[in-house]
């Protein structure tokens, strides 16, 4: 999981300083997707993908990179956004999900946490 938060870290403290629009991050875990609107004045961190290997998976990597996020957002951002959701597994679990007595609410660009 060290490697993940390494990912988050780097791509929230350097979030104003990258200029593409989609981002992978790939470690010994899986992968994560961010997208960066144009707009330096955004104020949504938005998670494109996510995708955990196999083998790491019902282990709450899932569980722990959606709370660490939502934990390092709240400085920079209003909401968190987990967008390309097409798994059903993924789905399902984003509808349940409630951290801090809050819920992702499913709208058209995705699953949006109010931070």
């Amino acid at each position: 999981m060290e490697q993940l938060k390494e990912i988050i870290d780097n791509y929230i403290s350097n979030y104003l300083n990258l200029n593409q629009e989609k981002i992978e991050y790939k470690c010994d875990y899986g992968e994560l997707i961010f997208y960066k609107e144009n707009s330096k004045n955004s104020q949504i961190l938005v998670l494109h993908g996510i995708y955990i290997f196999p083998e790491h998976r019902n282990k709450g990597f899932c569980r722990e990179i959606l709370q660490y996020l939502i934990d390092k957002c709240d400085a920079k951002f209003q909401y968190f956004c987990v967008q390309s959701v097409i798994s059903k597994i993924l789905y399902n679990y984003l509808l349940r999900f409630e951290y801090k007595n809050k819920k992702f609410k499913n709208t058209k660009i995705g699953f949006v946490y109010n931070i």
